[in-house]
């Protein structure tokens, strides 16, 4: 035997099967036959010649009695040279798939790390020369008008006017001669109408003072309307305007309604309710009571810190603590400083009073009992054996929808009378139970009505829960934890808890929030069973273990401590523009950890919103006046400087609410219509506009509808959603950036000149976003060690991510650019999603950023931050688009300057419109990923 074969024979056992899984493993399994070939001849003594051609070509020839023995002896030799070549790893088995390619993925990291080559058509340098040649840079001014002290009157809105003595004497006799004649009836005897003189005599004697209301003791009605009353007889109505704080939008309607009804046809016109998207005022101001919801609130404090027009504050359910409810607490203190007749009233149904008591200076606490009829409790345990069912164990928060789903139809096959609610984490579970239910109903037709409740719904359909169904129907409420507090439906006799809902948590070190269901606390459980007794004897169904209840927190962690404080901030700095965020914001109740604050003013610094001192800068003043995220603010004020507005508003509007209908059975045609409006463009933010453009383009009522059916949208959603365009449109007056918030819906108007321009749009939304960035990257290799050189992945300057299945980048495979920008990013089962995308054009990245540029040797220039993001081109070229970026800043600025609003219409000269149409042929005339040989790659 060939000596060499022996010694190959010796080290490889089965070399055959070894050089097939080779060669599998290095290319793939259908092409075995390809790249390894047997040939065999001779008689006694077998000769084989074997051709291997991987990694190139290799010929082995080797005797044997038979024809299997010289095959195999031509492995072994083959074996053998492969081990030569390091083919094998030190057991003598296959490499990984990526080792075998290992030239392909240093050539994936090669092209990563190559800067992108921007070239620039010869006309449009011409263009640029001749703008730079023509426009003078002019410095920034530092000048700014003087627009006065005139605030909003925080009841009507109109300008806040001081009574004179005369006046306020003569409104006061007045209102005391309608009450009279009026004689309002007190409506249904409740708990707090024992504790009336008390409380309004605590009211007098001490500003502050906290209200421990149990659940159905009627102080969110009653309350409110006994301080008006009070000062009304005592001729001093005209002095007396009540502003009565709810967590929800349905709470502060409702609530406003029921008070309205109570107090008779001659009076409801002093009482009225203001949320967002919908505003009904009391008549005048003077004699007054206005429901709002606390976002409303704090924004009225942006336009009046003392609340100048204001009596009184009461901040109903307290106890919820959100960011808001946490931020107005704190501003309170400061109002009460400024505004000597302020009174505050903090009303809540449980949570730690003597700590609201103690932040308030020691302020004295009345305690009101409720009136709450005998609810029957049963636990996971109780339930199951009512229903015959086996017991269950239950460890994670989240609900079992068919056992939610087989519990209220067992509430209704036992034919108790009264309506059903159910507390569910999201919409989605509203969804799936409601479905559920309805497969279930297809037994019993007709015999239920189910209502959803949540808060992405208008106020008139949450209006529908308080409606009672006709006679020989049950009513059942899917509801989240809207329906906790200050709503009362009631027909409610039956409520069934899952235990759990959503929760916010946020890592300020990457940058992402997570969505997890996790439990209730033990006051919310205290909540939910008491809306089965507010108005008769009630049944509470609470779907996980008695033993749980021992374990539930006594009060839900504040929100301030798990959520992003970019918008705080913001706020923090409108209240108090001289005080250093974290030194303001360690004066609310529970204060956010420290390096949190210090992480969310680092970001507002990033995107040019505060200046290094922590003051707000003429960008960051603007964003104040828009009422949404920061970045997403940012967004919109430079859109109305680049004129395209009315994509942005809708791109901002669908971030705050999803036009479309999702669910998890229509999952795959929303994707479908998706992919159709979004074309060529890979962009989630075209497919926002493109949907809400060409559902206001259709206006006849059945082609509406052919349209919402076609793209699976929401008619409820895009009606909200107009709401907000709406809103956000008057915002932008408000900052001073147009004249009229009609001419932000406009096609036709100045500000909208350019909201045809999808490149532009886009990179005016990169230019909101930054940092907000993802490189994406072709070629990869996968935790078995398999190089894909056709897969994307993805990274931020943080890390890995992964695209979500509602981007409809998730599935694209040829990106006309190697980056991406994003809004909002999700953290599940330790994978850190992108659930909404656009890719980026370079030059945008070049142009619209506002940090400082890093300069090397060849004109590459590459941003700070980011060092893969990176172009070369030509000294000429590099000169010219700095003087071009330069310019665009020179525009920003001076648009941001603090000018009155006609003088920013003036001021938006032809110059301006000059150097946005060169900035608009620059994006659509050079390539977007222009990276010579590589431009196919989509790096």
């Amino acid at each position: 035997m060939d000596p060499k074969v022996a010694e190959a024979l010796s080290i490889f056992s089965n070399p055959k099967a070894l050089l097939v899984k080779v060669i599998q493993v290095a290319a793939s399994s259908n092409r075995v036959k390809e790249l390894l070939h047997y040939r065999t001849s001779g008689g006694k003594v077998k000769e084989c010649e074997l051709t291997v051609r991987w990694p190139q070509p290799m010929t082995f020839r080797a005797c044997g009695r038979r024809r299997l023995e010289a095959e195999t002896h031509a492995a072994a030799l083959a074996c053998l040279r492969m081990k030569d070549l390091k083919l094998l790893d030190e057991q003598n088995s296959p490499l990984t798939h990526a080792k075998y390619h290992q030239e392909e993925v240093r050539e994936a990291g090669r092209r990563e790390k190559r800067p992108c080559r921007l070239e620039i058509p010869e006309h449009l340098q011409r263009g640029i020369q001749e703008y730079l040649a023509e426009v003078l840079i002019r410095p920034r001014s530092e000048d700014e008008d003087n627009e006065g002290d005139r605030v909003p009157d925080a009841i009507t809105g109109r300008p806040y006017r001081p009574l004179s003595t005369q006046e306020a004497k003569h409104l006061s006799d007045s209102l005391l001669r309608q009450w009279e004649k009026a004689g309002p009836a007190q409506g249904a005897e409740l708990p707090v109408d024992f504790h009336r003189e008390k409380l309004v005599a605590a009211s007098e004697a001490s500003r502050v003072v906290v209200v421990a209301g149990e659940t159905g003791c009627g102080k969110t009605t009653r309350i409110p309307r006994f301080l008006l009353e009070g000062h009304i007889m005592a001729g001093e109505g005209a002095h007396c305007n009540i502003l009565v704080t709810q967590p929800r939008r349905i709470s502060a309607v409702s609530v406003a309604q029921r008070v309205a009804q109570e107090m008779g046809p001659a009076l409801r016109h002093a009482v009225g309710y203001q949320v967002r998207l919908e505003s009904r005022p009391p008549e005048r101001s003077g004699g007054a009571l206005l429901f709002l919801t606390v976002g409303v609130l704090l924004r009225k404090l942006q336009a009046d810190g003392a609340l100048r027009s204001v009596s009184h504050v009461l901040v109903d359910e307290v106890h919820e603590r959100d960011v808001n409810t946490d931020l107005l607490l704190a501003l309170l203190r400061t109002a009460l400083t400024r505004n000597p007749r302020l009174r505050v009233v903090l009303m809540s149904a449980t949570g730690d009073t003597q700590r609201l008591a103690d932040y308030f200076g020691g302020c004295p606490v009345l305690r009101v009992p409720g009136s709450m009829h005998p609810v029957r409790e049963r636990y996971l345990e109780e339930v199951l054996q009512e229903m015959g069912r086996p017991p269950v164990g239950q460890n994670d928060a989240g609900p079992d929808l068919d056992l939610v789903a087989d519990v209220i139809d067992h509430i209704h096959l036992q034919g108790e009378p009264g309506a059903v609610l159910c507390f569910l984490p999201g919409w989605q579970d509203i969804k799936s139970v409601q479905q559920r239910l309805e497969e279930k109903r297809a037994f019993r037709s007709g015999s239920q009505v189910i209502l959803p409740l949540h808060s992405s719904m208008s106020v008139a359909d949450q209006q529908a829960v308080f409606q009672r169904p006709l006679e020989g129907r049950r009513k059942i409420v899917l509801a989240t934890n809207i329906a906790e507090t200050s709503i009362t439906i009631d027909d409610i006799v039956h409520v069934v808890d899952v235990g759990s809902q959503k929760e916010q948590s946020y890592d300020p070190r990457t940058k992402v929030s997570c969505l997890d269901t996790v439990w209730i606390s033990h006051s919310n459980v205290i909540q939910r069973r008491g809306r089965a007794g507010r108005c008769q004897p009630g049944h509470a169904y609470h779907l996980f273990p008695r033993q749980q209840l021992e374990t539930m927190t006594t009060f839900p962690v504040p929100e301030i401590q798990r959520t992003p404080l970019e918008s705080l901030v913001v706020q923090a700095k409108i209240h108090s523009p001289h005080i250093k965020a974290e030194d303001f914001l360690s004066q609310v109740l529970d204060p956010p950890d420290a390096g949190a604050v210090r992480d969310a003013v680092k970001t507002l610094q990033d995107i040019g919103v505060l200046d290094e001192a922590e003051c707000l800068t003429p960008l960051g003043e603007r964003v104040a006046c828009v009422s949404c995220d920061p970045r997403l603010a940012k967004a919109l004020v430079l859109s109305a400087l680049f004129r395209c507005v009315l994509p942005m508003l809708s791109v901002a509007a669908c971030l705050t609410r999803d036009p479309f209908y999702n669910s998890l059975q229509n999952r795959a045609l929303v994707a479908k219509a998706k992919e159709a409006l979004s074309g060529s463009s890979c962009s989630d933010y075209v497919v926002f506009s493109r949907a809400v453009q060409g559902w206001r383009e259709t206006s006849h009522r059945d082609s509406r509808q052919e349209y919402l059916d076609s793209y699976s949208l929401s008619g409820a959603s895009l009606w909200f959603i107009r709401g907000l365009t709406q809103q956000f449109s008057e915002n932008l007056v408000e900052a001073g950036l147009v004249a009229h918030s009609a001419d932000c819906l406009r096609p036709s108007t100045r500000v909208n000149h350019c909201s045809r321009e999808e490149q532009l749009f886009k990179a005016v939304l990169f230019a909101g976003f930054y940092p907000n960035l993802i490189q994406v990257k072709r070629g990869t290799v996968t935790k078995g060690g398999r190089f894909r050189p056709d897969n994307l992945s993805y990274r931020t300057k943080s890390g890995p991510v992964l695209l979500h299945r509602s981007t409809v980048n998730r599935g694209e495979k040829q990106l006309p650019s190697r980056w991406l920008t994003f809004f909002s990013a999700v953290k599940s089962n330790g994978n850190v999603f992108i659930r909404d995308s656009s890719t980026v054009h370079p030059l945008a990245l070049l142009l619209l950023t506002d940090c400082d540029l890093v300069e090397r040797d060849r004109a590459e220039v590459s941003l700070p931050e980011h060092s893969l993001v990176r172009w070369e081109m030509s000294a000429q070229s590099w000169e010219l688009l700095w003087e071009f970026r330069t310019s665009i800043q020179a525009m920003i600025y001076r648009n941001l300057r603090p000018l009155t609003c006609d003088s920013v219409c003036e001021d938006s000269t032809a110059q301006d419109g000059h150097l946005i149409s060169l900035l608009v042929d620059l994006l659509n005339s050079t390539d977007p990923d222009s990276n010579g040989d590589d431009q196919s790659d989509a790096e």
